[in-house]
């Protein structure tokens, strides 16, 4: 029971503060869905002067360099020799993927995603193979990874379907996601 919790703690503690803040009438700025006059493609220059497109080098090879680096870090991180992977380049594919949907988002007006580094060791922690038996006292032994793609996709797809719910988002108080975000960060 305590596993399961803590797999659900963070959908537990939204739903739980959502219910609390809605039975207590609790006056708090909520999600707010983006505008219906909002276009799918984001003007570039905006209302700003032309020369900002030439001074946001600095910042965009800034941005680059971070970008490379944590998706760099997180798979030295994710393809030690003890995580025992046998597909260990697929992060090569990954970065390419990451590299076409900042372009995509950014044009789009969209939030970036990079590698998390975070969330992909927990991923891998989730998908580890242990031996069951064992004898009292005795810790399983690491048998390696349960190497997919599945989760990621289904990650993914699960937060592109999440653009549908706004209707449902909309009662999530902005205290509630600072709270997570800072625990999950």
């Amino acid at each position: 029971v305590r596993a399961l919790i803590s797999d659900f703690a963070v959908f537990i503690t939204i739903l739980t503060m959502v219910l609390v803040d809605y039975a207590l009438g609790i006056p708090s700025p909520k999600l707010q869905p983006t505008r219906d006059d909002r276009g799918w493609l984001i003007n570039p220059v905006g209302i700003n002067p032309w020369w900002t497109t030439i001074v946001t080098f600095i910042p965009a090879l800034l941005c680059t360099i971070l970008i490379f680096m944590d998706q760099q870090i997180t798979a030295v991180i994710i393809n030690r020799k003890e995580h025992k992977l046998k597909k260990g380049c697929g992060y090569h594919l990954d970065l390419f993927v990451v590299g076409v949907m900042l372009g995509v988002c950014s044009v789009m007006g969209l939030p970036w995603f990079v590698a998390a580094t975070v969330l992909s060791i927990s991923h891998v922690n989730s998908l580890k193979l242990e031996s069951e038996c064992s004898a009292p006292g005795e810790q399983p032994k690491f048998l390696g990874i349960r190497e997919q793609r599945f989760t990621g996709l289904m990650i993914f797809a699960l937060m592109g379907c999440s653009v549908f719910m706004t209707s449902v988002l909309k009662f999530i108080p902005m205290p509630v996601l600072y709270g997570v975000f800072l625990y999950m960060g």
